[in-house]
C-alpha cells in the first residue's frame, strides 16, 4: 500500500484507504457543501477537500470533529465492513 493508506493501532495496521470517500458521501447525504462543513470542523475549504480525495489525512482531532459533524462512528472508517452488516446482525455478533 502507499504511504498514508495505513494506521496503526494497538500494534494492528488498519486500512483507511476509502476514508476520504466515506467522509464525502456522509457529507453529500447529509446535504452539507464543503463550505458548510469545514466552517463547522473549524478547518479550511481547501484541507477538508484534500481529506476527501485522498491527498491529506485529518488529525485525531480532526477526524473527531468531522465524524460528529457527519453523525458516523469511528467504525465507519476503520472498519467499514461492520457497515454493511444488517443492525440485527450485528447485535447478535455483540452477544456471543
Amino acid at each position: 500500500m502507499k504511504n498514508g493508506e495505513l494506521i496503526v493501532v494497538n500494534k494492528k495496521e488498519i486500512s483507511i484507504k476509502n476514508m476520504g470517500y466515506i467522509l464525502k458521501q456522509a457529507r453529500l447525504k447529509m446535504g452539507y457543501t464543503r463550505d458548510q462543513l469545514s466552517e463547522r470542523v473549524g478547518i479550511s475549504h481547501r484541507y477538508l477537500t484534500a481529506i476527501e480525495n485522498e491527498e491529506r489525512r485529518p488529525s485525531y482531532e480532526v477526524l473527531s470533529k468531522l465524524l460528529r459533524n457527519l453523525g458516523l462512528s469511528a467504525d465507519s472508517i476503520f472498519y467499514p465492513e461492520k457497515e454493511s452488516e444488517p443492525e440485527e446482525k450485528q447485535l447478535l455478533r455483540l452477544f456471543q
